[in-house]
């Protein structure tokens, strides 16, 4: 992924986190979270077998962190548990691109779908995984910490559901 402006280019691209990464996947976390996961929690998705957590960075220095994103590959399905984006790359596509190689990583794995929650009041988000073709298909009431409500949506990676992105 390349962003243009200021007279400059820089390009961008994933990668699996690693230890070395969840400093920074924490700062990100505590400034988009409304209930941030803490450092543990990103830690031990590094030792699960079934954890993908990928990692927007930087081509020049591998080190500046633009986004993450935490998936489950468990039997048939993806979960996604994290998406995240940090504040100044935000509307720039990242979002787009890391859900894009999870669910490109799901179907080379033969999985049926992707699924995730969204609190119901992140309409960007919604209307992103809308416009990837997730659909609502459950509302999981007061599913967050604070009582807000969450949609249940699913992407169907059945052969004859094209995949819309």
């Amino acid at each position: 992924m390349v962003l243009r402006g200021f007279g400059m280019e820089q390009k961008w691209s994933l990668r699996p986190a690693t230890e070395e990464d969840l400093e920074n996947v924490s700062r990100i976390e505590a400034k988009v979270h409304p209930a941030p996961w803490g450092i543990q929690h990103f830690r031990s998705e590094l030792t699960k077998p079934y954890s993908q957590f990928l990692l927007m960075t930087d081509d020049a220095t591998d080190q500046e962190v633009a986004g993450y994103i935490v998936g489950w590959f468990l039997f048939d399905e993806c979960q996604i548990l994290n998406v995240a984006v940090s504040l100044p790359f935000r509307g720039l596509g990242f979002a787009k691109a890391m859900i894009r190689k999870l669910v490109t990583l799901a179907v080379n794995k033969n999985l049926r779908k992707v699924s995730l929650e969204v609190r119901k009041s992140n309409l960007p988000a919604i209307q992103l995984y809308q416009s990837m073709g997730f659909v609502i298909v459950q509302i999981r009431k007061s599913f967050y910490s604070n009582g807000e409500d969450a949609y249940f949506m699913t992407l169907s990676l059945e052969p004859s559901d094209p995949i819309r992105f």
